[in-house]
């Protein structure tokens, strides 16, 4: 237990490279991972490190509107056609082991890079692999986005609440919501309802079909969806 509760607090106070908003580009250059072989030409080599982006203080109100794009580009000393041994993990586990995530939280890039959006005010970490012969480094960046969207809900929430006292006394607002939702179930009901409709009988077409060929002289008869 005590063994684990050192390694866990060295992890954790290990400081990794970073970027922020004061310093938001950074080079890394993957370095050879203990247990996997280090020498040039062995398929079992695999390099690795890890990036720590790091987000305001929430005491910034002025980023409530924004996020954090973050975007990490090959070298371009590494050829396109090694793009695809390069595979990133975004987390936020801070005491999780170098390259340890899980199979399907590594991502590739997509057309020679890889991007994704987080909270300004959240802490991630990227961990940035190479799998087998290659070397080379990895630009990470971050950008911070003004999204106009997030305040003009906030501004109709607002709205929303004041109008809430005078909108709960008026009555239409009573049957025209009720109607509004009424039809809604219908169309969604009657959307599913075609939705089994054509499948159903898709499926039975195939299968007509197949037995037709076959000369099978067993009947076979549509299903349909029930709610």
């Amino acid at each position: 237990m005590l063994y684990f509760l050192v390694v866990y607090s060295t992890m954790v106070g290990f400081k990794w490279t970073g970027i922020d908003f004061a310093s938001p580009t950074i080079d890394v250059t993957p370095t050879p991972l203990s247990g996997y072989s280090s020498v040039r030409g062995s398929k079992y080599v695999l390099l690795c490190d890890r990036v720590h982006v790091s987000g305001h203080s929430r005491l910034k109100l002025g980023s409530y509107a924004n996020s954090f794009r973050v975007t990490l580009a090959p070298s371009v000393l590494i050829p396109e056609r090694l793009h695809s041994k390069i595979q990133v993990c975004f987390h936020r586990n801070a005491s999780l082991g170098l390259c340890k995530c899980g199979d399907g939280d590594w991502k590739p890039l997509q057309k020679g890079i890889w991007h994704t959006a987080m909270s300004p005010f959240d802490d991630r970490y990227i961990d940035v692999k190479f799998i087998g012969d290659m070397s080379g480094s990895v630009t990470v960046a971050l950008e911070e986005d003004f999204q106009l969207w997030r305040l003009i809900f906030l501004a109709l929430g607002f709205v929303l609440l004041l109008l809430a006292p005078f909108v709960s006394k008026w009555v239409p607002f009573y049957y025209s919501s009720s109607m509004a939702l009424g039809v809604l179930l219908l169309v969604i009901i009657l959307l599913y309802q075609v939705f089994c409709f054509s499948t159903s009988n898709s499926l039975f077409l195939l299968r007509e079909t197949f037995l037709l060929l076959h000369i099978s002289p067993i009947p076979m008869y549509p299903t349909y969806c029930k709610i």
